[in-house]
């Protein structure tokens, strides 16, 4: 922990900051996208298989049963991909725009590089 507090004293800007913390926002945005994507498509999949199973059988109170979960699911779904926006409103309202600096890293990992020596 002091050696991440003398790091931080001696970095001079954002983007030696950025430079140096790539690797983790690298890691941090391609688990953000994978978030992003693949937890609502698998939370639309299950409650796409419970519904049809459910009409397979012909029972009305488990078609309305799974037509509720596949409601709460699709909405479970929408909240996971606006997470990342809802965090960055947070972040605007009370927070400085110091964190904007790396942003690009998280935004695009895929070529974080070339990202991060526009700040220089």
């Amino acid at each position: 922990m002091l050696n991440l507090v003398n790091l931080l004293e001696q970095i001079n800007n954002m983007a030696d900051l950025c430079n140096g913390l790539e690797p983790i926002l690298r890691i941090v945005g391609i688990v953000r996208l994978g978030i992003m994507i693949v937890v609502p498509i698998i939370l639309i999949f299950v409650g796409m298989l419970d519904f049809a199973k459910a009409v397979g059988e012909k029972d009305d109170n488990k078609i309305q049963e799974a037509q509720k979960k596949l409601v709460k699911r699709a909405i479970a779904a929408a909240l996971v991909f606006f997470v990342t926006v809802i965090v960055s409103l947070i972040m605007n309202l009370i927070g400085n725009n110091s964190y904007k600096d790396c942003m690009p890293c998280i935004n695009h990992p895929f070529n974080c590089s070339s990202n991060l020596d526009t700040f220089e």
